[in-house]
């Protein structure tokens, strides 16, 4: 199961109908849409699991969140090669 953070000072601002986040994990700005701006914003809370994000952004959209789950993981390896997510060990993978 996937559990995500924010990386440290990043920055995300919307541009007329897009958004643009800034990573000072690399140093640049990466262009986001919608979806994505959402999952950072969510992340703002604290790290999450895939679930959380997918359940939290069907309550604010009242979209299935069935519908939801491909999107946010079509959207992680974008983030994370941006440097505005990171990826977090589960502890609890690791126990038997």
């Amino acid at each position: 199961m996937r559990r995500s953070a924010r990386t440290e000072g990043m920055l995300v601002e919307a541009i007329g109908l897009i958004w643009a986040a800034f990573s000072s994990t690399t140093g640049e700005t990466a262009l986001l849409n919608d979806e994505s701006a959402a999952i950072l914003e969510i992340l703002e809370l604290g790290p999450a699991h895939t679930e959380r994000v997918c359940a939290t952004l069907s309550d604010d959209s009242g979209m299935p969140m069935e519908s939801l789950t491909a999107v946010v993981e079509e959207s992680w390896p974008r983030l994370v090669d941006a440097g505005l997510v990171r990826e977090l060990r589960d502890a609890s993978a690791n126990r038997s």
